[in-house]
């Protein structure tokens, strides 16, 4: 009886009933609760298994961030629609991420392709539904816990590219947590995760636009004047009225008053104390219209500002999707009063809009997704921006008296060096 025991222990079966059983349970709840399966499941390549468990960097074991995935796909209470990353396993395919609070069409992405055969599938989620895990090693994995369609769904993916549509942070809301690990994993992104960062506040934005505005001067680039308050301690000097006072990073109007006077101003200093935020304050313009001027890849609108959104989109290593908001006085000037990321509104024909932006996240793609090979360091390229082609040796050049001149871009023991090469190349091959 002993020997049995020892038998079965050395051979391993327990350990391997106790793992079919495990990877069977998502099958009986899903069987159980009747819960149909998601059309658009999440996708990744398949990974052997003797890679599932831990990475080895030397001497040290790391998770694998897949393997991850499977213990949330295992772990989930029931009830709940389980997704991963494993579900679908395309060959073929490039998983797109949609962070945004409304729901987007995913129609300008259906039937196209990238690289010629890659299929780009789409997913989304509001930053309350996201949380994930980075990697140094490994990129990062995204864990969503969402409701749709009356469904409660959990799923977990590693994304190839992000797409940032929802303000970072709002009234009492800071998502920064969030794209920090997208930074951290080194995620491609628009807008990228630098920038998105960098919007985090109003006042460090507008710090750069001052920037813009010293070297370009006042009439280039009309910044409107502003005063900036840490906290409520020093606004015991009244500004000129009528003044606007912005509260905070705040979105769409909220945190904006308009104060009329004294009494007014005084007021709302106390309700500043209370808040422990910074603030600023603008004079209040009595506008005419308002002028919306927008980037979105090299596509612009409002093509007699486009001195100002170069100028803008050039900030934090590039903004692909970008836009300032300015007000036109009543005396004929104009003033820019702020500017917005790659989470502005779209105004007006918004199905342009959203089709200019599908066009620049292919673009995008098709730089920061190649298959063949892994970017280890992301290098901002602009917007609809050729890749840069490698200089061709032994070009043929005609000169001015008609003789072909051949013109070479490496020196002689730059050949010799690339010959030496290429022999050992072919040593080492037939050995």
């Amino acid at each position: 009886m002993m020997d049995y025991i020892k038998r079965r222990f050395s051979l391993g079966d327990l350990q391997n009933e106790s793992t079919d059983t495990i990877m069977t349970r998502p099958t009986l709840l899903h069987s159980h609760m009747n819960i149909p399966s998601r059309q658009s499941i999440l996708e990744s390549k398949l990974i052997p298994h003797k890679d599932v468990s831990r990475h080895s960097i030397g001497n040290i074991l790391y998770p694998n961030p897949l393997s991850n995935i499977a213990k949330d796909v295992v772990n989930q209470p029931t009830g709940i629609e389980l997704t991963s990353s494993q579900s679908i396993l395309k060959e073929k395919s490039k998983l797109l991420f949609v962070i945004d609070d409304e729901q987007i069409d995913c129609k300008y992405f259906q039937g196209r392709k990238i690289f010629a055969d890659y299929d780009i599938h789409v997913e989304q989620a509001q930053f309350k539904e996201i949380n994930l895990s980075a990697y140094s090693h490994g990129g990062i994995v995204i864990n969503i816990n969402v409701y749709r369609n009356g469904k409660h769904i959990v799923g977990s993916f590693c994304p190839d590219f992000v797409l940032v549509r929802q303000y970072v942070t709002d009234i009492n809301i800071d998502w920064i947590n969030i794209i920090l690990g997208m930074q951290y994993g080194a995620v491609p992104s628009i807008n990228s995760m630098r920038a998105l960062y960098n919007f985090r506040d109003k006042p460090w934005i507008f710090a750069e636009l001052l920037k813009i505005q010293h070297r370009l001067g006042a009439e280039q680039f009309p910044l409107i004047s502003q005063v900036y308050y840490p906290n409520h301690r020093k606004m015991f000097i009244s500004p000129q009225f009528p003044s606007v006072i912005k509260i905070g990073q705040a979105h769409q109007g909220s945190g904006k008053i308009k104060i009329e006077n004294s009494r007014d101003y005084h007021d709302l200093r106390s309700i500043i104390s209370m808040s422990k935020c910074y603030s600023t304050i603008e004079p209040y313009i009595n506008g005419q219209c308002d002028i919306y001027i927008q980037k979105i890849g090299n596509i612009y609108k409002a093509f007699r500002y486009r001195l100002w959104i170069d100028e803008v989109s050039q900030l934090f290593g590039g903004l692909d999707i970008c836009a300032i908001e300015v007000i036109k006085s009543t005396n004929g000037k104009e003033y820019i009063i702020e500017i917005n990321d790659c989470t502005m509104p779209l105004l007006n024909d918004t199905q342009e809009d959203c089709r200019s932006i599908a066009e620049l996240i292919m673009h995008k793609m098709q730089i920061y997704c190649r298959p063949d090979q892994q970017l280890s360091i992301l290098t901002r390229i602009s917007s609809f921006d050729e890749l840069p082609k490698l200089p061709q040796n032994n070009k043929l050049k005609i000169n001015q008296n008609g003789n072909i001149r051949r013109i070479s871009h490496t020196t002689d023991n730059q050949d010799t060096l690339a010959n030496l090469k290429r022999k050992m190349v072919r040593i080492f091959r037939d050995v």
